[in-house]
C-alpha cells in the first residue's frame, strides 16, 4: 500500500473510532441529562425562577434534585424535587447556608476534610449533607445530615473503610 493509502486508513479509523466513542458516551449520558432538564423545567415552574445557579442530585432514600436559583426580586431560592411529591420552594434565607454548615463542620471536626456539602432529602426532610473523610490509614468516608431550616444535626453514616470481594 502507498503512502497515501495507509494516511487515508489511518484517518479514517480516528474518525470512525471518535464518532463510536462520541455516540456511545451521548448515550450513556442522555438519561441524566434528561433528567436534569426535567428538574430545571419544573423548578422554573414553580418557582419562577430567572436563574438558575447549580442543580444537585441527591440519592438517598430516594432521587431528588435540588435547584438553586433566584426569582424576579432577586431572592434566593430552593427548589426540592422528589419523585411523588410536589416541588418545595423555599427561600434560601429561611435556612442556614453551606458557609455556615462548613464553618460549624470545621468547629466541630477540625482534622475532617470536606469533600462535598449540598442540599438533599432525608425522609422527606430537607438536609444539608456533608461528605467527609477521616484518618488517613485506612482513609474512612463519613456522610454528617444537618436540617435545612437551623443546622441542627441529624445523623451520621460511616462508609467503610474496605469491603470484601
Amino acid at each position: 500500500m502507498t503512502t497515501q493509502r495507509w494516511v487515508f486508513v489511518i484517518v479514517a479509523s480516528i474518525i470512525l473510532l471518535a464518532t463510536v466513542l462520541f455516540i456511545y458516551f451521548r448515550d450513556i449520558q442522555q438519561p441524566q441529562w434528561t433528567a436534569k432538564d426535567e428538574a430545571r423545567k419544573q423548578a422554573v415552574e414553580a418557582a419562577d425562577l430567572v436563574q438558575i445557579e447549580k442543580i444537585y442530585e441527591h440519592i438517598w432514600n430516594k432521587k431528588s434534585w435540588i435547584v438553586q436559583g433566584s426569582n424576579e426580586l432577586d431572592e434566593e431560592l430552593f427548589v426540592f424535587l422528589a419523585e411523588e411529591q410536589l416541588p418545595d420552594v423555599v427561600k434560601a434565607a429561611d435556612g442556614v447556608s453551606a458557609e455556615q454548615i462548613s464553618s460549624a463542620f470545621k468547629t466541630k471536626k477540625p482534622d475532617a476534610a470536606v469533600l462535598r456539602i449540598q442540599p438533599g432529602l432525608l425522609d422527606n426532610t430537607r438536609i444539608w449533607e456533608v461528605y467527609y473523610s477521616e484518618s488517613d490509614n485506612p482513609k474512612h468516608y463519613y456522610y454528617d445530615f444537618y436540617r435545612f431550616v437551623d443546622g441542627a444535626f441529624i445523623d451520621s453514616y460511616k462508609l467503610p473503610a474496605k469491603t470484601e470481594p
